[in-house]
């Protein structure tokens, strides 16, 4: 049995509904894995996991694992559970803002992982980042928003736009990959070390993780219980369930439910060109430094 970490970059929610329910069913240690699943705190940061070169695999942001790259660090992505980013960027419906020309002036809070997206959306636009306030800000969205510290606020536009309606503060969406912002996310990066060592493992772990991915989907209500009776009992289903059902198109993206995870060379470019017109690396990287498709293509 092999011990392996899974570092989440959220709480364990529906954004990871396939892995829970594949792990509470059991799937992995019948696969010859034993798998401690860690979800996100405050100040985790997923890519300094995988520079310690213990036993761990993360879920993370293209661009941050290829910024780590670019720093000389040896990750790579093996897999890609989102086709598309869900990140986009909230506000409140009173605020009147529905796109980024409305946001001109205005406050917007952003983290770490969404730095690039809003540069690459408003040069889409035509727009610059001086054209707004941009705050590196926490995670407490309601607050932000709701106390007028903020006009918009980062999201991932299948969550907490939800969880604001649910809390009764329904919100307008602008999202990422309408204005060109069309990145892998949620991309599954492990150390070089790790796919030179245990590459039969790593194909198991896949394999385990999108057959639950399929399963999930399958089952929406079954998937959304387990995830809030064993993973986040402070939720509810009804949330979880509508999470879980407006993924699906984003995990599906144009390769369908048969190829989940599926990554292609050619979008990885796109991705590491983005940072070098951004400037944001300075050294690049090739794509078969950042990415394999090696494990992926075996499942």
């Amino acid at each position: 049995m092999f011990h392996l970490n899974l570092q989440l970059d959220w709480l364990p929610n529906a954004q990871f509904a396939g892995v829970l329910y594949a792990h509470s069913l059991g799937w992995y240690r019948q696969a010859g894995i034993d798998l401690s699943i860690l979800p996100w705190q405050a100040h985790t940061n997923q890519i300094d996991q995988l520079i310690l070169d213990e036993n761990y695999v993360v879920s993370t942001e293209d661009n941050l694992l290829i910024q780590a790259c670019a720093a000389g660090h040896p990750v790579k992505a093996i897999g890609s559970m989102m086709q598309y980013s869900g990140i986009g960027w909230m506000s409140l419906k009173q605020s009147g803002i529905q796109s980024l020309a409305d946001l001109k002036g205005r406050r917007l809070g952003i983290h770490p992982d969404g730095k690039l997206a809003i540069k690459v959306a408003l040069a889409n636009q035509g727009m610059s980042p001086d054209d707004l306030e941009i705050n590196d800000v926490g995670f407490d969205y309601i607050e932000l928003l709701t106390n007028d510290e903020l006009d918009a606020m980062q999201c991932l536009i299948m969550v907490e736009p939800l969880e604001m309606a649910t809390a009764g503060h329904p919100v307008d969406v602008i999202r990422g990959y309408d204005l060109g912002y069309q990145v892998y996310a949620q991309v599954i990066a492990t150390t070089d070390r790790l796919i030179q060592q245990q590459p039969d493992m790593l194909t198991r772990f896949l394999k385990v993780t999108f057959d639950g991915w399929r399963k999930a989907f399958e089952e929406p209500e079954e998937s959304s219980r387990i995830v809030v009776d064993e993973y986040l009992k402070d939720s509810s289903v009804e949330l979880q369930k509508q999470m879980l059902l407006a993924m699906r198109p984003v995990f599906e993206g144009e390769v369908g439910m048969e190829k989940l995870g599926w990554m292609e060379e050619k979008r990885w470019q796109t991705s590491i060109d983005y940072l070098v017109n951004k400037r944001m690396i300075e050294v690049v990287p090739s794509v078969k430094e950042v990415m394999t498709s090696a494990f992926i293509s075996q499942i």
